[in-house]
């Protein structure tokens, strides 16, 4: 159903808020000061370790997938380092992954097995997103995030992984998201044709399909200290009620140095193309 690339969307773009906070914030701060300025600053959120939960269901079908995984900023323009790893269950059937970019070389790891990427291939990759994100803050940078949620409420306080947050809480504006998602999916039009992406970028959302959401809320955690955000959660339902989309994303060690290394006993790439070739992940 067309009304979960809505509410997917809405999680990853917002995940990648940051903060610069100046004064202690507390239950009875301003919401919207928070909100705006926990989204303000998107290039402070350098490093961290994120744990991420995706539970969805519509039309009879259900996926959950879990993501965890440091990352860490490096110079302005280069694509951060990062060693993420994924557990896919659909169709009954639970598959592992993993992506791994240490900065000079990029492995792959699917089945317990991990395969060195070609550097060509590696680079071609990781240029085509260095241009998509772009200077600046790339894409981001254009779009006002707090138009997605007008009016959040502060909702008091509460633990993220020992660190004190305020909970910010509030209706997503479905056809500003809508709107601002398919200019992001413009700029991912960089990407068309660099092997290993797949050639094709999403199509954009049709404006109707805000009709199909009967609800989507969007919860941040800033952190009470420096307005950084901790946890993100959004919530949305469809229409008829039998399609529900739930995604849970904590971050810890904010700031922190991450330790990302590649993987040990690497094996050729020419091995993981074999694995597409009988099925791939959660293929048939």
């Amino acid at each position: 159903m067309r009304f979960l690339g809505v509410l997917l969307a809405t999680a990853l773009v917002l995940a990648g808020c940051g903060a610069d906070g100046s004064e202690r914030a507390s239950a009875t701060s301003d919401a919207r000061q928070l909100f705006s300025a926990t989204v303000n600053n998107l290039g402070e959120l350098k490093s961290a370790t994120l744990d991420a939960k995706l539970d969805a269901a519509a039309e009879g079908r259900q996926t959950q997938v879990s993501l965890r995984g440091p990352f860490q900023s490096g110079k302005q323009g280069e694509t951060p380092r990062f060693a993420l790893s994924a557990d896919i269950t659909a169709d009954g059937r639970t598959e592992s992954a993993g992506l791994t970019w240490t900065g000079d070389a990029a492995y792959a790891t699917l089945k317990g097995s991990s395969y060195e990427v070609p550097s060509l291939l590696a680079g071609q990759l990781t240029a085509g997103l260095e241009q998509a994100l772009g200077e600046g803050g790339g894409p981001l940078a254009t779009i006002d995030l707090k138009r997605w949620v007008p009016n959040p409420v502060n909702a008091g306080t509460a633990d993220v992984g020992g660190v004190p947050t305020v909970k910010l809480t509030g209706p997503a504006d479905v056809k500003r998201v809508i709107t601002d998602v398919n200019l992001l999916t413009g700029q991912l039009s960089t990407l068309q044709g660099v092997p290993g992406v797949g050639g094709k970028v999403p199509d954009k959302i049709p404006a109707e399909a805000a009709d199909e959401v009967k609800a989507l809320t969007v919860t941040v955690f800033t952190g009470a200290e420096d307005q950084v955000l901790r946890r993100l959660v959004v919530e949305g339902t469809g229409t008829d009620n039998a399609a529900h989309v739930l995604l849970d994303l904590t971050l810890t060690k904010v700031g922190e140095d991450q330790q990302i290394e590649a993987p040990k006993n690497v094996k050729p790439f020419a091995e993981l193309l074999g694995q597409f070739k009988q099925g791939g992940l959660l293929g048939g």
